[in-house]
């Protein structure tokens, strides 16, 4: 669904501009999707994330939970994302091109805030809201890399901002649901050879409003078990912009892209006065994405077609969170992330991979009503390969290579009832 733009303005430009401070955002997980928007569930790599409810980041995570929050809550997160992507060359054919420099780093830091807030309508009735970026990339190279003729900027940001309801129905079950107002905005640009050792720059903007909805399970099977269900629905965005090739010639330009569905399942286990297990495990529809076809919006003639083909992904994470003191508890966490894209097709503008995470955090209740959050991961990814060849009336080029990624991430939050 297509929506009028002035109904949505005033209503998502103070949260855009409040969330895109410093949002020069890198992937964070598998293909460009953000999971860290809490610096609690960042220790233990969120495992047990759908299930556990600690805090107003439930919104996000499995809407049902919010049940088990008392109050009136607020919770601010800041999650800071230092990314290394080294690209190492294999071969190219460049010749009569300025593409010459083959040592090259995209990644990009990034600052990315996250937002929630539950209010306690009565002890069964919760009503929340979320702001987060659930997908997000950014990577950049010099303009004469060898794969510049593909890629040398590709950027992605999306705000959502998410309304959601629970209720408790029985001592053990509740449910939520959230609705999913999502803003979307992307930046491609590449070198195009116009001549020998001559090149300019194309550049496609656009972007999108769209909706889309979730829905979450909380079953608690004991005073100290509990297992989460939740859902979010994919988003379908009919995006708007213009492809610039400069110097030459502009065009209105529109392309659809879904970003994808998630599924997840999480477990939560008091074993013990000092120890809690956590599990999850979810599952990303990321085969949706196939091809970005972008064409003209006045003719329909086709620009430019780029070939993804990613394949759905799986995500899983085991934890333990060890109650130290009254004020203290410590998080461990681990968990395998597969990557979306394949040998193929996998591009230097998103170099995904699979990888492993391995975290530790801690929570400080600072006071009664007051609660810190500190979390921080390494990331280690598997090497990633690229291929690219590109034809044109001047010279054609080619390249290929690998990419070795590492990722830490450092969250901090703060957790307040009033």
């Amino acid at each position: 669904m297509q929506l009028p733009r002035s109904m949505l303005l005033h209503f998502i430009s103070a949260c855009t501009f409040i969330c895109s401070l410093g949002l020069s955002t890198v992937l964070q997980a598998a293909g460009f999707q953000l999971k860290g928007h809490s610096a609690e569930g960042q220790g233990n790599s969120f495992a047990g994330q759908t299930a556990k409810a600690y805090d107003p980041n439930t919104v996000f995570y499995n809407p049902a939970g919010m049940t088990r929050l008392k109050g009136n809550q607020f919770e601010a997160n800041l999650t800071y994302i230092s990314p290394s992507s080294e690209y190492q060359h294999g071969s190219n054919s460049t010749a009569g091109t300025p593409f010459t420099n083959t040592q090259q780093n995209g990644a990009v830091d990034a600052v990315v805030p996250a937002f929630f807030s539950v209010w306690s309508m009565d002890e069964r009735l919760k009503v929340g809201l979320a702001i987060t970026s659930p997908f997000a990339l950014s990577s950049e190279y010099d303009k004469n890399w060898v794969g510049a003729n593909a890629n040398v900027k590709s950027e992605i940001k999306t705000i959502n901002i998410a309304p959601a309801l629970a209720y408790r129905f029985t001592d053990n079950l509740s449910l939520g649901a959230s609705l999913q107002l999502e803003k979307v905005e992307g930046t491609l640009t590449r070198q195009i050879t116009t001549g020998l050792n001559t090149a300019t720059t194309s550049v496609i903007e656009a972007d999108d409003i769209d909706w889309g909805y979730g829905l979450g399970l909380l079953y608690e099977y004991s005073n100290d078990g509990r297992i989460g269900i939740n859902y979010r629905s994919q988003i379908k965005h009919q995006i708007q912009g213009t492809v610039k090739v400069i110097g030459i010639s502009t065009q209105n330009a529109e392309t659809h892209v879904t970003l994808p569905a998630v599924a997840s399942v999480g477990w939560y286990q008091k074993v013990s006065d000092k120890w809690s297990l956590l599990a999850d495990f979810a599952w990303t529809d990321w085969s949706k994405l196939d091809q970005l076809v972008i064409n003209n919006s006045t003719t329909g003639a086709n620009i430019s077609t780029i070939d993804y083909f990613w394949q759905d992904t799986l995500f899983a994470a085991i934890g333990a969170n060890y109650q130290y003191s009254d004020k203290l508890q410590l998080k461990l966490g681990f968990a395998y992330d597969e990557g979306a894209a394949i040998d193929e097709y996998r591009s230097a503008g998103t170099p995904d991979s699979d990888c492993q995470w391995l975290s530790v955090g801690a929570a400080y209740q600072i006071t009664p009503e007051t609660r810190f959050n500190i979390g921080y991961s390494h990331i280690f990814t598997e090497q990633a390969s690229v291929s690219d060849s590109r034809t044109s009336v001047a010279v054609p080029t080619s390249y290929s290579g690998s990419f070795d990624s590492k990722i830490d991430i450092l969250s901090l939050g703060l957790v307040m009832t009033f």
